[in-house]
């Protein structure tokens, strides 16, 4: 078996990372893989010194299409699925696409002629393969949703953070500065706080294309402070007293199980496929998408209620096991031995 794994985004998001660890935990199972990346891409800065990986770098997915020994493709964004189609075209080789959105897919000829063309259609959740269906009712998608990365923490380095807010209850919001992730409803609900409870200090981490806007939204907020990208993002999450999620949209939501595999309470919207994930008063809080003074409340009563944020922490703890590296890597390498052995 030799997987060509294939992810043409410029930059690296949760699908990279992602990308990554299956990457990774194959490698540990001895698989021979090769990744297709664009050219200067970070992924490819990531994936350097994986035992048993090639790489290839391209520019476009009409790109980068001399023969490689590999039998089967593995598409990890949507770009990729043209890349692959046309490989099938040329070559017949079988090809996977995992699907990360939740959003409708295109009408155009390529997009309906390269998922039909797919031996598989792998949705990260409930919602996603909702929306795959609504698009192609003859195909069958499977579920397998993202893994957790198991980021690395430096105890001194968390004690800094903790230190640097001593007395301040810190609700931390994790990922790229853009609206529809919802950091414009957390900027309400610390508006609703910072007078019911002003220990409560909110933390932004990362950057993005609307951190103009969402820093005017926050102007004259005490309690809410914007960190920017940091490199060892699990330092700052162990930091948290409560982790936020209040996406208006969201394929799945890994940043999620970050937390809850760092033992961080959960705070999440109920939009998209985070209830996949976040079962609510089970292994966290759910509120409605867009609605900031559910998400205040929510806030307080983790804050007023301890023995509630033990209770979640515990459960999510309970949960994880589905979330592992190994498992979701045990579960494509299934399908693809179904797919090989089918292809034979």
């Amino acid at each position: 078996m030799h997987i060509c794994h294939v992810n043409l985004a410029s930059g690296f998001s949760g699908g990279e990372r992602q990308t990554l660890n299956l990457i990774q935990e194959l490698a540990e199972q001895g698989v021979h893989q090769t990744l297709v990346a664009k050219k200067g891409s970070r992924l490819l800065g990531e994936v350097d010194g994986i035992q048993g990986l090639s790489t290839r770098e391209t520019a476009h997915f009409v790109m980068g299409h001399s023969r490689g020994s590999w039998n089967l493709i593995h598409c990890h964004d949507g770009k990729s699925v043209y890349w692959a189609w046309l490989e099938s075209v040329a070559r017949k080789t079988p090809y996977v696409v995992t699907r990360r959105v939740d959003n409708r897919l295109g009408e155009g000829l390529l997009t309906q002629s390269a998922y039909r063309r797919a031996s598989a259609i792998v949705c990260l959740s409930t919602a996603i393969k909702e929306v795959v269906t609504d698009s192609f009712p003859e195909l069958t998608p499977c579920i397998i949703p993202s893994s957790y990365s198991g980021f690395s923490v430096n105890l001194s380095n968390v004690r800094q953070i903790r230190d640097q807010y001593a007395g301040k209850v810190l609700v931390g919001q994790v990922g790229r500065l853009l609206k529809h992730k919802g950091f414009q409803v957390t900027i309400s609900a610390a508006k609703e706080l910072i007078r019911e409870n002003p220990k409560v200090h909110f933390l932004f981490v990362g950057e993005g294309p609307d951190e103009d806007w969402l820093k005017e939204q926050s102007r004259g907020l005490g309690n809410v402070e914007f960190v920017g990208y940091q490199e060892n993002v699990g330092n700052w999450i162990s930091a948290f007293d409560i982790f936020l999620f209040p996406s208006l949209t969201e394929g799945l939501g890994s940043t999620i199980l970050e937390a809850m595999q760092l033992d961080v309470p959960v705070i999440a919207a109920r939009a998209g496929g985070i209830p996949d994930l976040v079962a609510d008063h089970v292994n966290g809080l759910l509120v409605p998408p867009g609605d900031a003074s559910a998400l205040s409340r929510a806030i307080s009563q983790l804050v007023d209620n301890p023995s509630l944020s033990s209770s979640l922490k515990k459960g999510a703890r309970l949960n994880l096991h589905k979330f592992s590296p190994q498992r979701m890597a045990t579960e494509y390498r299934s399908l693809y031995q179904d797919i090989l052995h089918g292809h034979s």
